[in-house]
């Protein structure tokens, strides 16, 4: 019962936070210098973490900015407010469609430039891909989490291809990500929420180089086995 109403009332502050502050970032998105309006993002994201309890713990070294792709586990919908912390450069996420209709934030998402993806559509997915590929080409960091959806059992879920398949085409490093705390915190089958620390570990990026030996799957193999071993966690087909 404690927890219940704990949660209650850290959703209903969360949400007065966020709509004010959505309604500003989009408003000012359409006047700051790009390079600002994503600093800005982080500002949001910052905020947002706070209005949920959430303390955030980066450990391992991030990357210089500019045309890498981030993969990480899929564990709550707080991920979302992560990205952020990624990279100090403009980037950008591939995120689920249905995501642009939530009023304010799939405005936010608009001027954020994330790409929407149809999950069950192939020529979305592939759409998706090559919009991924330009925002790449243009300097950006994209986002991916190659499981597609939230976990339900806080295991990690073999990862779709997609990601990997741009990775190849663009010749773009991939790093991998553990994300550890958030399933915790709210898994995506219960509503009440459980505030702590979330930690995301980045690992060493992969060499764009070592593509063409280890082919499509040998990647995709690589990414599950690195990111494994920053959640030490466990497949679900594993166990």
């Amino acid at each position: 019962m404690i927890t219940a109403i704990k949660s209650i009332l850290i959703y209903l502050f969360s949400l007065f936070i966020f709509l004010p502050i959505g309604i500003l970032f989009i408003i000012t998105s359409f006047i700051l210098p790009t390079h600002l309006m994503y600093k800005s993002a982080t500002a949001v994201c910052w905020l947002m973490l706070k209005s949920l309890f959430v303390k955030l713990e980066i450990d391992g070294d991030i990357p210089n900015p500019g045309g890498r792709i981030y993969m990480f586990n899929h564990s709550s919908f707080i991920d979302v407010f992560l990205f952020a912390y990624l990279t100090p450069g403009n980037i950008t996420a591939v995120i689920a469609k249905e995501n642009y209709n939530i009023p304010v934030w799939g405005a936010m998402l608009k001027r954020f430039r994330a790409i929407p993806i149809e999950r069950k559509n192939k020529d979305s997915a592939i759409q998706t891909i090559n919009i991924a590929e330009d925002r790449l080409s243009n300097g950006y960091d994209v986002i991916i989490l190659p499981e597609g959806t939230r976990t339900l059992s806080g295991n990690l879920k073999r990862f779709k291809k997609g990601g990997f398949h741009m990775a190849i085409n663009t010749n773009a490093p991939i790093v991998p990500v553990g994300c550890i705390g958030a399933f915790e915190f709210k898994p995506k089958d219960r509503w009440t929420l459980s505030p702590g620390t979330v930690k995301l570990i980045c690992g060493k990026p992969i060499d764009p180089s070592t593509y063409s030996t280890l082919g499509l799957n040998g990647l995709v193999s690589k990414v599950e086995q690195e990111i494994q071993q920053l959640t030490n966690g466990k497949f679900e087909d594993e166990i």
